[in-house]
Order: C-alpha cells, then sequence, then structure tokens
C-alpha cells in the first residue's frame, strides 16, 4: 500500500464536501468534527462529482439526482434502488489527511 496526502486538515471546513484527487482519482473529503470521511469522489447512480453535493449526520446527498450514500459503508440508496461507493479510512498525521491506496 502506498500512503497519498490529499489534504491539510486547517484547508476542510466543518461538514462541507470538498473535491480532492489522489493521482486520477477524484475524491471527497468530508470533515465532521474531529472526523474526517474520504470517499469516492463521483456518484455511482449519475457520474456527479459527489463534492457538489450536501452532508448532513454522516450522510452525503449527491446534487444530481439525490442518492444518499452512509460516508462509513459507502452504501448509496436512491428510492430503494441500491449503490455504492468506495470508502477510505483517513490517516491523520501532523495535521496532513492521508489514504492508503
Amino acid at each position: 500500500m502506498v500512503r497519498i496526502r490529499i489534504a491539510s486538515l486547517k484547508d476542510l471546513p466543518d461538514k462541507r464536501p470538498v473535491p480532492a484527487t489522489a493521482g486520477t482519482k477524484a475524491l471527497v473529503i468530508v470533515r465532521d468534527g474531529d472526523r474526517v470521511y474520504v470517499a469516492d469522489g463521483i456518484c455511482a447512480h449519475g457520474r456527479w462529482l459527489l463534492s457538489l453535493g450536501t452532508y448532513e449526520g454522516g450522510k452525503l446527498t449527491c446534487k444530481g439526482h439525490g442518492t444518499v450514500y452512509d460516508m462509513e459503508t459507502g452504501e448509496g440508496d436512491l428510492k430503494g434502488y441500491r449503490y455504492r461507493i468506495r470508502v477510505y479510512r483517513p490517516v491523520i498525521q501532523d495535521g496532513e489527511v492521508y489514504i492508503e491506496v
């Protein structure tokens, strides 16, 4: 596994999705207090950037068609249809956010 820096904690607003990349991979990062979530940045349903969506209570809602993703598991739901995005366990070190790929 390779550890890649994707953001600084100081640059992450609370409870707002932020776009990031790891190489050519689009990601979305959400800081919720002391917790940081990282997931694939493209909606599995409609190919929208998830960083354009809204976040509340551990759930990220895609702006495109409203698919709601659980940021813990990556499981998504849109009117009973199931989708999934990959979630990454971030490593926080010296104020920087890393993922292992």
